[in-house]
């Protein structure tokens, strides 16, 4: 499930979630807060390398469909620059009843190259263009499976709880296009949350080798996210939650 852009960041760091408390929109019953704010604080070997913050921006319409907006922002910290340097901001559409993607769009800046990613999710096709300074868009197209997901949105569609309805299998958008994947809930584990521990259900993807613990109260929150990778295990954690006004730069609106 690695694309092959963005490396072993645009893997790890990107399977999150956003929850929600009030102010909700239609969904599943789920509700979804527009400021809601999670900040992770992601770890290797024990030693904090990097920060994610995920925030719902707000309620909107896109091509007729009811979406929520959703912000994502990850970076490397600066003293290990001399190693490694990523930095990410996503915008997505998010289908606000079926919590699977309509538009997305990334920005990414890997040590010394940069670059723009957008999807254009249909109901036959999803289009990807790859934007790079001085170089010609580069297109594809892919045929399209449902439900289709990419890192975020999985995340989204998990907190559902969808294996309490025995589904197992969705698809995943990689860069040779959707791949069927069959997720496996690995029963409960006993965590540290912030100051206190509690109990959390575990969830696996066996493809991309990512490991999620979510809370078992309502809201559902992404506790803590483990993918094994090349470079080693890295460990995102949640570290706080808060409601936010603003947005975080990523472009402009596409409508």
């Amino acid at each position: 499930m690695r694309d092959t852009h963005g490396g072993t960041w645009g893997i790890c760091l990107l399977f999150f979630l956003l929850f929600c408390c009030t102010s909700p929109v239609l969904g599943q019953g789920k509700e979804f807060s527009p400021g809601e704010t999670l900040h992770y604080q992601v770890f290797t070997k024990g030693l904090p390398i990097g920060e994610q913050i995920l925030r719902i921006r707000r309620e909107n319409m896109f091509q007729a469909r009811q979406v929520l907006e959703i912000e994502m922002s990850l970076r490397s910290y600066a003293a290990y620059a001399l190693f490694y340097s990523y930095e990410e901001e996503n915008l997505l559409y998010l289908d606000a009843q079926a919590f699977t993607p309509v538009y997305l769009k990334k920005a990414i800046k890997e040590k010394d190259r940069s670059w723009e990613e957008e999807y254009l999710f249909g109901a036959e096709t999803v289009e990807k263009r790859v934007i790079v300074p001085g170089m010609p868009t580069r297109i594809t197209t892919y045929e399209a499976k449902h439900p289709l997901l990419e890192s975020l949105s999985l995340i989204y569609f998990l907190r559902n709880r969808p294996w309490r309805e025995g589904q197992n299998q969705v698809y995943f958008l990689t860069s040779k296009g959707p791949q069927a994947i069959v997720y496996q809930h690995q029963g409960k584990e006993r965590i540290r949350v912030f100051d206190d521990y509690q109990w959390a259900e575990v969830m696996h993807d066996p493809i991309s080798r990512v490991k999620v613990w979510f809370s078992q109260t309502e809201p559902v929150y992404p506790l803590r996210i483990q993918v094994t990778a090349n470079l080693g295990v890295l460990t995102a954690r949640l570290v706080k939650i808060d409601h936010c006004s603003g947005n975080l730069k990523i472009g402009s609106d596409r409508r």
